[in-house]
């Protein structure tokens, strides 16, 4: 035997080794699909033999119904590399993802196609298992709500929006302090009485206060209460404070960011004893409460400025929940909007519709107001309309203007340098397009740039985001 001979012995050996030890399947064909090789691993998983296999043509697998679309006929036509689904029919009828690659000579033509074929079968009943399991634990964690006093008024359609509904419904279980942060209007105060719903508390008052909606010159007098005689004008027999009616049950400061720093350090003592004193009076009172706060701002930012006192910041940021603006949860809006009409229509008796055409300009407009602003927009429509059918035409001119602009929702709140607002929509821009596309390639080509500017771009976004 020649040395070349036992170099081609040595390298089919490396060959057979490589198939025979791969957990998929593997086969090779010339270039008109007629089998050369396969591994035992696909023999097992079509219950065929290889003498049955070797030089028949793998398009004829479709006729004989063995497979139900050619890879090989698809290969041949496009002269790439193709990843398909197919179902096999041997002993057992299985779903399988295969992979087949040509092999081409010097002048274009295949002369090889190698094909890696992978069992699904196993994977898609696990996927499916879990689906079932999902939803199994979603109608018991609705039971258990239900159990716990859940009236059912949140929406919930955004994986963002499912996270915070939750993390909210394992804190209340416990009496942990909670601060909601998000913009105005983006469900706060629904979060809180959810909250309180679902906590052991439920059948104690549920009392909001709003430290933005009463008088500096009456807070004091509405949140701690008063005795007879403690000011001029003060009622007879004195006045139970907010705070108070809270005993046993849950206080929600709504707007703790108004909160006058007079009332701060007063407002701390009564988090820290659980005692409260009435004004006029010297004596004290234990009070037993679950506090749940709400910012419309930045409490860190206002803690740096002097306006917040950072003691009171750390104590009530136990459990902090922050509600994403609408504008970035667009899978809630539709699911809102008909919420609000079913409402509307029961408070108002009518029988109001949206009309499908009208969802996109829900969706693309950018909801500074939150979900409150789309709560009136219902309202709105439904006492305005006079047809049962809301179309486009009965929208208001922000949402109709709104489709124009969808692509770009730029939102700017204070002057910048021009150059962090171009890098800051530069890096959003190409991590979208990184997040969308299945290669740099197709980024690039998206974004209307060479490949070679994605790939640098992508790696300053990168290097950005870590830090």
């Amino acid at each position: 035997m020649t040395n070349n001979d036992n170099e081609l012995e040595f390298l089919k050996e490396q060959l057979n080794a490589i198939l025979e030890s791969s957990y998929d399947g593997i086969y090779i064909t010339d270039g008109e699909g007629r089998f050369l090789n396969i591994n035992s691993r696909l023999l097992e998983m079509a219950g065929y033999r290889r003498e049955d296999v070797i030089g028949t043509r793998a398009q004829d697998l479709v006729k004989t119904g063995v497979i139900n679309k050619s890879i090989i006929e698809m290969v041949i036509e496009k002269k790439e590399r193709v990843t398909i689904t197919q179902t096999l029919k041997g002993r057992t009828i299985k779903e399988i993802m295969v992979t087949a690659t040509p092999i081409l000579d010097r002048n274009r033509k295949i002369k090889y196609i190698v094909a890696n074929v992978r069992d699904m079968t196993d994977l898609i009943y696990l996927e499916n298992e879990c689906k079932k399991a999902e939803t199994l634990s979603k109608q018991y964690y609705l039971e258990l709500m239900k159990e716990r006093g859940y009236s059912g008024k949140i929406v919930a359609e955004s994986e963002e929006m499912k996270k915070i509904v939750q993390l909210a419904y394992r804190v209340a279980q416990v009496d942990s302090n909670i601060l909601l942060e998000g913009e105005s209007g983006t469900g706060k105060e629904v979060i809180a009485r959810f909250i309180h719903e679902v906590s052991p508390r439920n059948k104690a008052p549920f009392i909001s206060i709003n430290c933005a909606g009463i008088p500096e010159s009456l807070l004091d007098a509405e949140l701690f209460g008063y005795e007879e005689g403690a000011f001029t004008g003060a009622r007879k027999g004195g006045k139970v404070g907010l705070i108070e009616l809270a005993d046993e049950g849950t206080l929600f400061l709504d707007e703790l960011n108004s909160l006058p720093i007079s009332l701060q350090g007063k407002l701390l003592r009564v988090i820290e004893t659980f005692e409260i004193t009435r004004l006029g009076s010297e004596k004290s009172k234990k009070i037993n409460f679950r506090l749940i706060a709400s910012t419309n701002k930045d409490l860190k930012e206002l803690v740096n400025k002097g306006l917040f006192r950072e003691d009171l910041y750390f104590r009530v940021n136990t459990v902090p929940i922050i509600l994403p603006p609408l504008r970035q949860r667009k899978e809630d809006i539709i699911p809102l909007a008909l919420h609000y009409l079913q409402y509307f229509n029961n408070k108002y008796n009518s029988h109001k519709d949206l009309s499908i055409n009208t969802f996109k300009y829900f969706e693309a407009y950018n909801w500074p107001g939150n979900v409150r602003e789309l709560k009136n927009v219902i309202e709105r429509l439904v006492v305005m309309t006079e047809n049962d059918v809301i179309t486009e035409k009965d929208l208001p001119t922000e949402l109709i203007d709104s489709l124009s602009n969808d692509k770009f929702q730029i939102i700017i709140r204070d002057i910048v340098p021009l150059k962090e607002l171009i890098e800051e929509a530069e890096t959003k821009l190409i991590k979208l397009a990184m997040e969308h596309c299945h290669s740099t390639r197709e980024a690039a080509k998206a974004l209307k740039i060479s490949q070679t500017s994605i790939v640098r771009k992508y790696k300053k976004v990168r290097e950005k985001l870590e830090t």
